[in-house]
């Protein structure tokens, strides 16, 4: 009895569960330090949740819905939304305030993110009722950002810049950085190019290569926008370098995200092997114990219990090779999966030099003017498109031959990954009538209907 006693707490310490804190704090970190490990950081999170479901923990529970809800707002907007639905609940419960507008804030921006503008703007007007009752001024700040790209969506850009006015900015908090580039934002889109400029060239982005990227585009396009073109280069080697910087990084953060994960790994394969070794142990204990009293009755059946332990062990080594072979397939999966995913950065640094070192040269040399592209143009920008995807544009004459050259050119562009702006500089024309061509050859051309689903998705299958 006391022998079995004995197995059975060594495996229930073997069996012990980790804390929702301790998880949700894991997650946090890992995200923090490998931003872009969205699976090991959601599964870490429904980890964390479960956890706390099983512990009875509101906070962990709300905290866990309410990163998972932000995690998912890309990928599946309405299991985002009953996420955040589901943490303003608990945070109701526990009559948190602060976490009720931060719920509030995410969803609001989620059904900004699928036009309902009108059920956002209430959310957003209570949470700004809220926050100035509690002088959250980081709740305030957040608040007026995202009512200010509200209006900047409906086309409302005088309101937007009225609303980034009143962002209150405190010294050295991120959250400052993120309002900063709202207000520039506004003052770009109401063509006050002096303010924008002087508001990106203040911003610190110090530590954070995507700001920084983000800053010089817009400094580039106001060069341009200005007629600096003493400036201008300057810009765009900033940018260019930058963007490498993100490439490089990015890479990096891959490459010590897979070491974590075959470190993981590891460590689970040897806990899985001590807990093997642990139940071998046992077993060999209960035999030796069977087989000293079989020895006593007879001495048969002694040899026969020798015979079925050297069955058992070669067992054993039959069973340790094949997950030997099994463990060797998978490091060759995880080989071909490292080699995928290295040529698909290949081809993603090839259309982003194609962007870059063609499309910005152009959008350079004619200033603020229209860009005239001539048929020869077209045709290298096809011949060229062709050549990095495979042939696109000949599929694309050859599907949908009712199209209109500007249909063709219009689909070229977007799969180039022009923004909306860059767009509407070559045609002289505002945002949102980009954005109006682009809806019309959505469901007119394509006869694609979902408004969840962009113009470049559908033409990314072609």
């Amino acid at each position: 009895m006391t022998t079995f006693a004995a197995i059975a707490c060594l495996l229930t310490g073997c069996s012990e569960r980790r804390s929702a804190a301790d998880l949700l704090a894991e997650a946090e970190q890992m995200y923090a330090i490998y931003p872009d490990s969205n699976k090991t950081y959601i599964d870490l999170l429904q980890a964390a949740m479960q956890q706390a479901v099983r512990e009875n923990t509101p906070e962990c529970m709300a905290r866990c819905a309410l990163l998972m809800a932000r995690q998912q707002q890309w990928s599946d907007v309405h299991e985002a939304y009953r996420l955040a639905t589901r943490a303003l609940q608990l945070y109701d419960q526990m009559s948190d305030e602060t976490g009720k507008i931060q719920a509030r804030l995410t969803m609001a921006g989620l059904l900004a993110q699928v036009d309902s503008l009108a059920q956002a703007r209430t959310l957003y007007n209570i949470c700004l009722q809220n926050a100035r009752q509690l002088r959250d001024t980081t709740a305030l700040r957040s608040t007026l950002a995202g009512m200010a790209e509200l209006y900047l969506a409906e086309g409302k850009d005088t309101e937007a810049l009225a609303t980034a006015r009143q962002i209150p900015f405190t010294e050295g908090e991120g959250g400052s950085s993120q309002a900063l580039f709202v207000l520039a934002n506004c003052f770009l889109q109401c063509d006050s190019l002096q303010q924008a400029r002087a508001i990106y060239e203040q911003i610190d982005t110090r530590g954070n290569t995507k700001a920084r990227y983000v800053a010089l585009r817009h400094l580039t396009e106001i060069a341009l926008l200005e007629g600096d073109l003493e400036v201008a280069p300057h810009y765009v080697d900033s940018a260019f370098a930058t963007a490498e910087d993100m490439f490089f990084e990015t890479l990096q953060q891959q490459e010590l995200y897979h070491r974590a994960s075959l470190e993981q790994q590891r460590e689970a394969e040897r806990a899985a092997y001590r807990h093997r070794l642990i139940l071998g142990l046992s077993l060999g204990i209960i035999i030796f114990a069977g087989l000293a009293i079989a020895y006593i009755i007879s001495l048969s059946r002694h040899r026969r219990a020798i015979q079925q332990q050297r069955l058992l062990a070669e067992q054993r080594e039959r069973e340790l090779a094949e997950e030997r072979l099994l463990g060797e397939q998978r490091e060759r999966e995880r080989a071909v999966e490292r080699l995928q995913q290295q040529e698909q950065m290949v081809s993603l640094l090839q259309n982003f030099i194609i962007e870059k070192s063609e499309i910005l040269q152009r959008l350079q040399g004619e200033g603020d003017h229209k860009i005239t592209l001539s048929n020869r143009d077209w045709r290298e920008i096809e011949a060229t498109l062709d050549s990095i995807t495979g042939g696109f544009v000949a599929r694309l004459r050859q599907r949908h031959p009712e199209f209109h050259e500007e249909d063709i050119q219009l689909c070229m562009m977007t799969r180039m990954h022009l923004s909306n702006q860059s767009i509407a500089r070559i045609y002289l024309i505002t945002v949102s009538a980009v954005k109006h061509r682009k809806l019309k050859l959505k469901k007119d051309g394509f006869g694609e209907f979902d408004p969840n689903r962009p113009l470049d998705d559908v033409i990314n299958e072609i």
